[in-house]
């Protein structure tokens, strides 16, 4: 390690990031996010994790970026508990240890899926009512960003743990300045009694919960996925299985229609076309946003895609700062609750 990290004096935000064991090259999400560093708010401190050889003859572009060498890396293709048992000397095995001790308020992370939640939920307490960790993402639809979850930490569930989810939905929202978030339920029809029975269960419950006078959000009832990007919904409940389909059947189509719009004949007409498609491409390229935060443990865990781009860690850095300036942790603490 280049300098030390001293335990919760160096800034009010410092963040880990995991420059290793994903599908985008070291070097180049090195290149780019040193260059984001040299813009950096001095509040904010940034440790990043990689090999010597990726950091030598280089050296941290502030007081405020620190480099943590590792001996070991976790790729893709390990075995998730195996590689945690074994190298506890990985970027992600060693970020999350320090966030846990208290050394990172946030670790972000495009590497190996199944390792990062097995060794977030092996060293991080759960927080009080939840059972079952979930990942949240942000998705894009025709009017504003949505917060999903659970997008694949789970693939089996009863109907408390979707209402833990929404709850900590609404928590998401209500940190991105959204006062009364409006919660929406994934399912096969829009009335009460489609889906199963513990999708009638979670209806049931995210109704009544919504009408309580100290309610913090609001319940939209059952939304079909063909419905999702026109609803005025703030949050999307549902379990890891559909939710991951869900998110990479969006995110195909997306791609088909950036690759469309990449031969398209109409960006070579009017200004008003270009600024149309251009802003249609930045919001359909789903390896720019942010990553999914893991929801339900004691700390602030992101996981980016596995072939995000480095902007899409910038976003990240900038999701992770906003959570820690405004106390999610405790605002999920808070709501709940409630329950």
């Amino acid at each position: 390690m280049r300098g030390k990290i001293k335990k919760n004096t160096l800034a009010p935000c410092h963040i880990g990031i995991d420059l290793l064991g994903s599908d985008i090259s070291p070097n180049e999400l090195f290149k780019e996010i040193l260059l984001f560093c040299k813009e950096l708010n001095p509040s904010i401190t940034l440790t990043l994790f990689g090999t010597s050889a990726l950091f030598e003859r280089t050296r941290p572009p502030a007081v405020n970026v620190f480099f943590h060498t590792v001996k070991e890396v976790i790729m893709m293709e390990d075995a998730p508990l195996t590689a945690i048992r074994r190298k506890k000397d990985s970027s992600l095995c060693i970020g999350i240890r320090l966030l846990k001790e208290g050394y990172l308020h946030a670790f972000i992370s495009a590497g190996n899926t199944g390792a990062l939640m097995g060794c977030a939920r092996l060293q991080l307490p759960a927080l009080l009512h939840v059972e079952r960790p979930a990942l949240l993402t942000l998705l894009p639809t025709r009017q504003k960003e949505i917060a999903v979850l659970d997008v694949g930490a789970n693939t089996s569930y009863k109907a408390k743990h979707l209402i833990q989810f929404a709850v900590m939905g609404v928590a998401y929202q209500r940190s991105r300045g959204v006062k009364i978030p409006i919660v929406g339920l994934l399912n096969i029809g829009s009335e009460a009694k489609k889906g199963t029975p513990e999708l009638q269960k979670v209806y049931n419950q995210l109704l009544a919960g919504s009408k309580k006078s100290s309610s913090s959000y609001a319940f939209a009832g059952n939304i079909e996925g063909r419905d999702v990007f026109h609803e005025d919904i703030d949050v999307l409940v549902t379990d890891g299985f559909t939710g991951n389909v869900f998110l990479k059947t969006a995110e195909g189509i997306a791609a088909v229609i950036l690759e469309e719009l990449e031969h398209s004949p109409l960006e070579d007409g009017s200004p008003h076309m270009k600024g149309v498609l251009a802003e249609l491409r930045q919001r359909l390229h789903y390896a720019e946003y942010p990553g999914a935060l893991l929801c339900g443990v004691d700390g602030i865990v992101i996981k980016c895609h596995g072939n995000s781009s480095p902007q899409s860690f910038i976003r990240s850095i900038t999701t992770a700062t906003r959570l820690v300036q405004h106390s999610f942790l405790d605002r999920i603490r808070k709501e709940l609750k409630k329950k």
